[in-house]
């Protein structure tokens, strides 16, 4: 990782030499390294294949949601995505936004309740600004190419009866979504994408699966953290029950999203997700809950 970190600060000094990289922070999520200079921007390198598209992807949902007025504060596209030869990787420039991780990813008090419903609303309220220039709905994990990639390249990893859920999984999920009223989707809608400031939201960051989508979308990443029962309060019982059917595949789309990256084991990694929920009855919700 010490090679990789080097590698960026010496891309990122060539492109924005005005900035402290050397003192910057390296942060690494699934799919992509996020180097933050102190008192500047964060630099985003894309992980494994089809980067390009991807960081254009993510780029210019960014641009879409700056231009729609979002009436949140999220970070902004100063310059990229370009191609750094070292350490081989697309990178974007983006502002830091204000605000601090919370150190208690599970706990659903009533304030932080208040707080994510007041922030889907304001994503809810900006779905017509947004029109037709976000990506499609799980674009980050094959858009509607997702359900062939599960058949062909997922399912025969999994033992054959996981694999038949899996199958399933997917199909009722589309079912149902398509009754769903397209709105405004964050589309990765969890405590770990939102910082805060003196208990309020200062920031949401991370919009790479942001499209217009069923808002039940946005419950299913809670509904990980704090269980069905906890945030009921955000949404109609159908969209909780149509949450719960989103979180069963969560592990199938970051599965597919490897796959198509060239991720190997992050794909096994979740795709062994997928089968251990399975196998506790937790597919659905953490506390084994089950949509009727």
């Amino acid at each position: 990782m010490q090679d990789v970190r080097e590698a960026l600060v010496d891309a990122a000094l060539t492109r924005w030499p005005e900035y402290r990289w050397r003192e910057s922070d390296l942060h690494r999520g699934a799919f992509h390294l996020v180097l933050t200079a102190p008192g500047g921007p964060s630099l985003r390198a894309t992980l494994g294949r089809c980067g390009r598209e991807r960081s254009r992807r993510e780029a210019n949902t960014l641009l879409t949601l700056e231009s729609a007025r979002l009436a949140l504060t999220i970070p902004r596209v100063l310059d990229g995505p370009h191609w750094a030869e070292s350490p081989r990787t697309w990178i974007t420039s983006l502002t830091t936004v204000p605000g601090s991780p919370t150190d208690d990813l599970t706990t659903c008090s009533v304030p932080r309740l208040s707080a994510y419903a007041e922030t889907l609303n304001t994503l809810r309220a900006a779905s017509s600004t947004c029109g037709n220039s976000l990506p499609p709905v799980r674009a980050w994990c094959g858009g509607d190419q997702w359900p062939d990639i599960v058949q062909r390249d997922l399912i025969p990893r999994l033992e054959a009866p996981v694999g038949a859920v899996a199958a399933e999984r997917v199909e009722s999920l589309l079912e149902t979504e398509s009754h769903a009223v397209p709105m405004l989707c964050h589309g990765d809608f969890g405590p770990h994408n939102i910082l805060w400031s003196e208990g309020k939201v200062a920031s949401v960051i991370d919009f790479d699966h942001a499209c217009i989508g069923d808002p039940a979308l946005d419950i299913a990443p809670l509904i990980s953290f704090h269980g069905a029962s906890s945030v009921t309060s955000l949404g109609s019982p159908e969209e909780i029950q149509r949450a719960m059917l989103h979180r069963a595949t969560l592990p199938l789309q970051v599965a597919a999203a490897a796959h198509l990256a060239g991720l190997g084991q992050l794909r096994d990694h979740a795709l062994a997700n997928f089968a251990r929920r399975l196998a506790e009855r937790t597919l659905f919700d953490p506390a084994g809950k089950t949509p009727s």
